[in-house]
């Protein structure tokens, strides 16, 4: 149950005719990539919106709402460079402005959010020599209760990134707040998933709130406490969610709690930052990113700032493992070491418990389209 911490290259978009730090710094980080894999492919053909799946019924005001954000950022780029030298498929950021300038302009219904994007992009089929099906999962912005002091309940500390390089790369077990200023005190399961999560909103006794954001980590790897315990037969691989998890930990208690803990040697630290109003978290395109319309992806293949429309299986409910089959758009925002290939995707839930416990079970398979501006979309051919 990773945060998207970015193998398996090879895509092909393809369109059928019937009815993705440097330079420039607000937009590419990481910067994009300097050769893709030799198995990629694009063949050009695309396709119709009536034959996605779910897209009339689907409510694309999220996906608007993040595109808006993708834009604000696309202005501080070269507007003459390519969102991705290797890509020319997605165009130059100048050819993403249109669509921009009309976004400005769209209204608050759920119809006059699909219209605008019926109008300003093209969908194009995305699948691989191996097949079109990828793997979907989800990720989300804890909310976690803290205390300015330790006590025997919060009792684990989070720690801002250390002043020396040295001691940021301790191990867990050596880390504490003899080595690095501490934020503020939590419960130790809550502070564990935070730090999974690579960022999170922290909530004082007084109610203030702030927001838990990345600041850095110790160089480690990280590993799946889930797949420890499947692998010690404590729990089925379908039983290693967050919440199976946390169960797990609050029968054995701390000293075992603590002790799975250190199984995962990566340590994230983490700075305040003030929450503006219905603001995520910032992805690794440096904008906030928006519940159920942004998402992580392999910026190897997929340009921060593109748009996706996903056909899955989602989560209806907190704790709905079988969920139903959906579609949802959304903008490409973020990245992680766990996301890798060009059918691999992480779906940011929103914030809080709810947000949460759909993110955890959210394990599903996913097709692809990719849609692009109109004025660079390739021509249908053989419609008659």
């Amino acid at each position: 149950f990773p945060k998207p911490d970015v193998e398996n290259p090879g895509v092909i978009i393809i369109a059928e005719p019937t009815p993705q730090p440097k330079a420039p710094p607000e937009v590419t980080a990481p910067p994009p990539p300097s050769e893709l894999p030799p198995e990629v492919e694009i063949f050009e053909t695309p396709k119709w919106y009536a034959q996605l799946s779910h897209w009339k019924e689907a409510d694309h005001r999220p996906a608007l709402a993040s595109f808006k954000r993708s834009c604000a950022s696309f202005t501080k780029a070269d507007l003459g460079a390519e969102l991705n030298p290797l890509q020319p498929e997605y165009g130059r950021y100048n050819d993403w402005m249109p669509a921009c300038d009309e976004a400005l302009f769209v209204g608050t219904s759920k119809k006059e959010a699909r219209r605008f994007f019926e109008a300003q992009f093209e969908p194009l089929n995305l699948t691989t020599r191996k097949g079109d099906e990828g793997l979907l999962t989800g990720y989300y912005e804890p909310i976690v209760n803290v205390r300015k002091t330790p006590d025997a309940i919060f009792s684990e500390p989070i720690l801002a990134k250390p002043k020396t390089e040295a001691v940021q790369m301790l191990a867990r077990e050596q880390l504490g707040p003899r080595w690095s200023r501490v934020i503020a005190y939590g419960k130790p399961i809550e502070v564990f998933f935070m730090q999974i999560q690579g960022s999170g909103r922290i909530k004082f006794k007084d109610g203030t709130m702030v927001r838990a954001a990345y600041a850095a980590n110790n160089g480690k790897p990280y590993k799946s406490i889930g797949k420890v315990l499947v692998e010690r037969g404590e729990m089925t691989l379908a039983e290693a969610s967050k919440q199976g998890i946390e169960d797990w930990m609050t029968r054995n208690g701390p000293q075992k709690t603590r002790e799975l803990m250190n199984e995962n040697p990566r340590y994230i630290f983490f700075a305040e930052q003030k929450i503006g109003k219905n603001e995520g978290p910032r992805g690794a395109m440096r904008v906030p990113l928006t519940g159920m319309g942004s998402m992580a992806v392999d910026p190897r293949y997929h340009p921060y700032g593109t748009l996706a429309w996903l056909e899955t299986t989602l989560p209806q409910e907190p704790g709905d493992f079988r969920g139903k089959k959906s579609g949802v758009l959304v903008s490409v925002q973020d990245t992680g070491k766990a996301i890798r290939g060009p059918l691999r995707g992480d779906l940011f839930f929103g914030s809080g418990d709810r947000a949460g416990d759909m993110a955890g079970v959210m394990k599903h398979p996913v097709r692809w389209t990719v849609l692009v501006p109109k004025a660079i979309a390739p021509k249908p051919t053989g419609i008659g």
